[in-house]
């Protein structure tokens, strides 16, 4: 039985995650230029350490947005990654930017799954909804009930731990 996701995978840069960023903010920018009237949503994984993707995290990542896409009706892909330096989809939808990013933190914070994915809501011209943006506290971290912004700035927990517990994550899932 595996106990550790990552020891499989290809180690990524930072360079590599930077060029995905790129990618994803181009991919982002033409579709709100082009269809303005449409709400973005970008699902992808928050993973530390330097691998991002293989068998085990494809699958969390399938999983999870599986669930996901059972609460939201009329998704449309644009596209999705499934590279090295992670797993991404993109949709687009005519529906409510704010109700779309209200389900997707009910998603975040209430599915096991849902604590890893990060799902970002876009809306033409300039915005990107935040949980800030609709009056609600910060993410969470994964091990502790701080916020996981301060976890990761003061490097609470360490990769190794974070890493334990998307593996026991994973394996829960597996059974």
């Amino acid at each position: 039985m595996l106990n550790n996701v990552f020891t499989a995978g290809i180690p990524q840069t930072i360079t590599a995650v930077l060029q995905q960023r790129d990618l994803r903010a181009a991919t982002q920018t033409y579709w709100l230029n082009h269809c303005p009237q449409a709400t973005l949503i970008d699902v992808k994984l928050n993973i530390p350490g330097p691998i991002k993707n293989n068998l085990a995290l494809n699958f969390l990542f399938n999983q999870g947005r599986s669930r996901w896409l059972q609460g939201e009706p009329a998704l449309h892909l644009v596209v999705e990654w499934n590279c090295p330096s992670g797993n991404e989809a993109l949709y687009w939808t005519t529906q409510e930017a704010v109700a779309v990013k209200q389900r997707a933190i009910v998603f975040e914070e209430q599915d096991t799954l849902g604590r890893l994915f990060d799902i970002d809501v876009l809306k033409a011209p300039d915005v990107h909804l935040s949980r800030q943006d609709l009056q609600l506290p910060s993410r969470r971290c994964l091990i502790c009930p701080r916020p996981a912004k301060q976890c990761a700035r003061s490097r609470q927990h360490s990769i190794k731990e974070l890493q334990l517990w998307i593996s026991q994550l994973f394996l829960q899932e597996q059974s």
